[in-house]
């Protein structure tokens, strides 16, 4: 199984060659645990719990800056 990325310069890029992961953590990400799935639902569960759904909507404040790093 072989895993790439387009980056924007055009080349791929080879996650099993490019990245610095042991082989520990190749076959980690490869195989997923199936207990995942039910780590996302009790998540999301926990969210509806505290109401992180229901906050209001912010109006984003647009600022005509141009900020350079």
């Amino acid at each position: 199984m072989s895993l790439s990325v387009k980056r924007s310069n055009k080349k791929e890029m080879i996650l099993e060659t490019d990245l610095l992961l042991s082989p520990r953590d190749y076959t980690a990400l490869k195989n997923p645990t199936a207990h995942d799935a039910q780590d996302l639902e009790s998540y999301l569960d926990f969210l509806e719990e505290i109401g992180a759904f229901d906050s209001k909507k912010v109006k984003a404040k647009l600022y005509s800056e141009v900020f350079a790093l």
